[in-house]
């Protein structure tokens, strides 16, 4: 009987402690936004799942712009957008283009795997040839001077914004590739350089390249998934600490203070917070920053509205 009222007298303080913490976390800086793929579409993502291609599969919507182009980005900058979320992928010649697909099929006028193709024949490529909104009818990107980048190109454009670099790439040369060019060419820039990799680059960016910031969507599940079941004690989950945390609308109802004491929480512990909305119309959702949390979304004619 004496051990058990010990035990309760050590489970009361610890929930009187945990609910002080939580009532003594402040207001939340304001979210940040990041533009997801660099704006573009809407995409229907039940299409997308069958055809696994994003050019046939967009939305007709308020967006003028397609994914991954100076034009989006030039526009997400315009509108004062903060993060650039974008899509590298490795040439057979060892450059990196900012595009998303493993193929040219879909979305361009050429053919063939990106990382079998040279950086001069996929430069010559019209990047919105495929984009359709009506199963092939119309064709509203063609022609109109979109073309692929170098990941050089758009890091150079845009100096002083935070880049997340999604590496559609998972070999050794990639990760590697990659590191070489940001260490050499940006080394001061590593700071607000993200690198969204798979569980074997961020193994490789860990140990072989510290300096760069990584992280993989699987850890991202782990942290989520850990943050829902012990949460509320107000640890921070290890592999959640100092980074992003990417969260799907459906699981924030789950999350232990979600949003404004999330917000602030993580934020104490180094890390900052965002809904993860991809292309996905924002009108559907009520967004405010002042809640601390930030927003990963293409729908550039939604955040137009959201910071208006």
């Amino acid at each position: 009987m004496k051990n058990f009222k010990y035990f309760l007298l050590i489970v009361t303080v610890l929930s009187v402690a945990i609910l002080l913490y939580w009532t003594s976390l402040g207001v939340p800086e304001p979210g940040m936004l990041a533009v997801y793929r660099g704006g573009g579409q809407l995409v229907n993502y039940q299409q997308i799942y069958k055809n696994n291609c994003t050019a046939s599969s967009i939305v007709e919507s308020e967006n003028q712009t397609i994914e991954n182009t100076v034009q989006s980005l030039d526009l997400a900058n315009d509108l004062g957008v903060e993060i650039f979320h974008i899509n590298a992928n490795m040439t057979a010649d060892g450059q990196f283009v900012v595009f998303h697909d493993w193929t040219l099929d879909c979305a361009t006028n050429g053919s063939g795997v990106v990382n079998e193709t040279d950086l001069q024949d996929i430069l010559a490529l019209d990047a919105g040839y495929g984009f359709t909104y009506d199963n092939g009818n119309t064709y509203p990107f063609r022609g109109k001077g979109y073309r692929i980048s170098t990941l050089k190109e758009v890091l150079n454009r845009f100096p002083k914004k935070e880049f997340w670099v999604n590496l559609k790439a998972n070999s050794e040369e990639a990760f590697d590739g990659l590191r070489i060019l940001l260490e050499n060419e940006y080394p001061e820039r590593l700071d607000s350089i993200l690198v969204f990799t798979s569980p074997k680059g961020l193994n490789f960016y860990q140990s072989e390249a510290p300096r760069i910031a990584a992280l993989s969507f699987e850890s991202t599940k782990s942290c989520v998934i850990q943050y829902i079941v012990y949460g509320w004690t107000s640890i921070i989950p290890p592999v959640c600490e100092k980074r992003a945390i990417l969260l799907p609308p459906s699981k924030t109802k789950y999350l232990w203070g979600y949003p404004e004491k999330l917000a602030a929480h993580v934020r104490k512990k180094g890390g900052r917070v965002f809904l993860w909305e991809k292309h996905t119309s924002l009108n559907d959702h009520k967004v405010k920053l002042s809640d601390g949390i930030g927003v990963v979304s293409g729908d550039l004619a939604g955040i137009e509205k959201v910071l208006n």
